[in-house]
């Protein structure tokens, strides 16, 4: 851990008593990929979105993978459901405790503390006698959701693409097809995501992916509009390219 602000905002996890445990399961480098399937499982199981039962794995498997690289090499997965927010505990028993000031992981661009910060709705990370433990939180989508749907505007030189329901790994190929039919030189294109209920990794490529394609047509601008702001920092962190924002 480091003294620098988490990249996207998280809020605390906090479990309440008598939470149901849906998975205590023990991991080391040679149960990993048992590790990823049961989590998988028990995450869609849930109520999680494909997408996001995805995300939870990928950020739980980088997280175990620190304990297995930087801590004592072996610690186990707690998974809980509280009514609207799936948790992981990710916990190192076996790790010393680190000298004041001293990181027990290090948070990194790229790596299983700075995923875990920018993809997950709910961080923190604990250290003690009892060694290291992580939690992220998930949050489970209402009941009911919107479907969705995606509606193009044209009006003088400019595309609006107005995105309504989740952008997910299920809408997102939808979004890049959209995309490159509205493309062309000197043309501006505004994605409209006001209307968007929900979001997961894919959503987020699919606009980087978008942007670095409008940087290869001449001329050519995107415009992202109606954001909530946690989304958009969320972007900024996890972005490699430079977004325009309305």
């Amino acid at each position: 851990m480091t003294d620098d602000p988490p990249p996207a905002p998280c809020q605390e996890t906090k479990r309440a008593s008598g939470t149901p445990v849906l998975l205590d399961q023990p991991f080391e480098h040679r149960s990993l990929y048992a590790l990823r399937a049961a989590l998988e499982a028990h995450a869609v199981r849930a109520g999680l979105s494909e997408g996001r039962a995805a995300d939870l794995v990928l950020i739980v498997h980088e997280l175990a993978t620190n304990v297995i690289l930087h801590g004592s090499g072996a610690g186990h997965v707690i998974m809980t459901a509280d009514g609207d927010t799936v948790s992981c505990d990710v916990i190192d028993s076996g790790a010393p405790v680190p000298d004041e000031g001293t990181p027990a992981w290090r948070v990194e661009p790229g790596h299983g503390l700075w995923i875990a910060r920018s993809l997950s709705d709910r961080y923190t990370a604990v250290q003690g006698p009892g060694g290291t433990t992580v939690t992220v939180g998930f949050s489970l989508p209402l009941p009911g959701p919107p479907p969705f749907l995606l509606a193009r505007y044209d009006e003088d030189g400019r595309t609006t693409l107005r995105l309504s329901g989740p952008l997910d790994q299920e809408s997102a190929a939808e979004v890049a097809a959209a995309v490159r039919t509205a493309l062309a030189p000197e043309r501006r294109l505004v994605l409209d995501l006001s209307g968007m209920t929900g979001w997961d990794s894919s959503g987020i490529v699919v606009l980087v992916m978008a942007q670095l394609r409008v940087e290869k047509t001449p001329g050519a601008t995107m415009t992202l509009t109606g954001l909530p702001m946690e989304f958009r920092r969320r972007l900024d962190s996890l972005s490699t390219v430079f977004l325009h924002y309305d």
